[in-house]
C-alpha cells in the first residue's frame, strides 16, 4: 500500500473571478491506490476515486432558505454523479454565512493527486446538462438513464465546477431533501414524541413585506387561522405543548392564538429551525424556511398550507405526513386520528 503522510494541502480555484481558499486536506492521494499485500503477481485492486461538484456561482445575501433554494440544482448534479457536493459562503443579510453554517465550505472527501478538474459550463454537452436535471428530478433514482448520460459526460472528472449561471430553485426541493437531510445531519434534528410547533412569518413581513411582491400577506398564517387549527387540534384530543417560531415577535399578534405557548424567536436562525422541526407536528406557512424544517423533521406531522405558491412544494421527505390546513379544520377527529397519531 502507498501512505501518504499528513500534511495540509491549499488549493486555490478560479472560475469567471471567484477565487476559493479550501483549507482542510488531511491527506493527498493517488488517482487510484492500489491494494496488494502478499502475492504481487495477482491483479491490483482498484479502489475509485470520489468526485466532488463545486458550486463556483455565487448566492445572494438571503437567509438559509433561499440560499439552499439557489444550491439545489447544483446539488442535483451532484446526487446524480454520487458525488459530494461544496460551495463557498457569502456573508447574509442576517448576517451569518449560511455554507459556513452548514459546513458546505469544506469537502468532505479529500481531492485526488493530479486528478482532472472539469467545468460544467464548458462541456461540450452543456446544453443537455439542464435537460437531464429536469428530467432526472420527476424521477430521482440514482440508476436512472439520466443519471447515467450525465455521468458519462464527467466520467474522467475527479472535481467539477459548477459553473452555471445562477438560479433558485425551490421546485426542486422534490429532488434534493436527501442532501438537505444530509447536510442538516449532523445539526441536532430530534425525533421528538411531543410538541406543537407554529411557525409565523413575521421577520420580512413587519418591515412591509418584500418588496414588488403582492402576495406577501398570504406567505404567513393568518393568525384567527392559526387558532382554528390550534382548536382543532384539542378537540382531537391533542395535548402536546405549542412552541411560536416567529421573528421580531409580537406578543399582541400572538393573543389571539388564545392559548399559552413557548416564544422561540433566540436570533439564532439554525438553532430555532432545528427546534422547530423537533416538533411532532408543525403547523407551517409558506417559505422556503419551513420548507427546509418540513424536509429536515425526521417522524411527525407536517400541517401545510393548502397552495404551493412560490414555488414551494411539500414534496414528502420520506418521514413526515403532509397534511394541508383545510384537510385539518374540514375532516372530523375520527378521520383524522390515523394520521394525528401516527406521529
Amino acid at each position: 500500500m502507498v501512505l501518504c503522510k499528513p500534511k495540509y494541502i491549499v488549493v486555490v480555484l478560479t472560475t469567471f473571478g471567484v477565487l476559493f481558499l479550501l483549507t482542510t486536506y488531511r491527506s493527498s492521494i493517488q488517482r487510484y491506490i492500489i491494494l496488494s499485500k502478499i502475492a504481487p503477481q495477482e491483479p491490483p485492486v482498484m479502489v475509485p476515486r470520489h468526485q466532488t461538484v463545486i458550486r463556483t456561482t455565487p448566492t445572494n445575501t438571503a437567509g438559509i432558505g433561499s440560499v439552499i433554494g439557489q444550491l439545489r440544482s447544483g446539488a442535483a448534479i451532484a446526487t446524480m454523479l454520487d458525488a459530494t457536493f461544496a460551495t463557498f459562503g457569502l456573508q447574509s443579510e442576517h448576517p451569518y454565512r449560511v455554507a459556513s453554517l452548514l459546513g458546505l465550505d469544506l469537502l468532505e472527501n479529500s481531492l485526488n493527486k493530479g486528478g482532472k478538474v472539469c467545468s460544467i459550463a464548458a462541456l461540450p454537452s452543456y446544453s443537455r446538462v439542464s435537460e437531464l436535471t429536469e428530467n432526472w428530478c420527476n424521477d430521482p433514482t440514482i440508476d436512472s438513464v439520466h443519471a447515467q448520460e450525465l455521468r458519462s459526460f464527467l466520467a474522467d472528472c475527479d472535481l467539477i465546477l459548477d459553473d452555471r449561471p445562477w438560479d433558485v430553485r425551490q421546485d426542486m426541493a422534490k429532488c434534493s431533501w436527501r442532501w438537505v437531510k444530509h447536510v442538516f445531519s449532523k445539526s441536532g434534528v430530534q425525533n421528538h414524541s411531543k410538541g406543537i410547533g407554529i411557525h409565523i412569518r413575521w421577520g420580512d413581513m413587519a418591515g412591509g413585506g418584500i418588496p414588488h411582491d403582492e402576495k406577501t400577506p398570504q406567505r404567513s398564517i393568518p393568525i384567527e387561522v392559526a387558532a382554528q387549527m390550534l382548536k382543532k387540534l384539542r378537540e382531537c384530543g391533542i395535548e402536546d405543548d405549542l412552541s411560536v417560531y416567529m421573528e421580531f415577535h409580537n406578543t399582541t399578534i400572538l393573543s389571539g392564538l388564545g392559548e399559552a405557548y413557548r416564544i422561540v424567536d433566540t436570533g439564532d436562525d439554525i438553532n430555532d429551525l432545528i427546534d422547530l422541526a423537533s416538533n411532532r407536528i408543525m403547523i407551517l406557512d409558506i417559505g422556503s424556511y419551513t420548507a427546509i424544517a418540513h424536509q429536515i423533521s425526521d417522524g411527525g406531522i407536517s400541517v401545510v398550507p393548502d397552495n404551493d405558491e412560490f414555488g414551494i412544494s411539500w414534496h414528502d421527505n420520506g418521514y413526515n405526513t403532509a397534511l394541508r390546513w383545510t384537510d385539518l379544520l374540514s375532516n372530523t377527529c375520527s378521520e383524522l386520528s390515523p394520521v394525528l397519531n401516527s406521529g
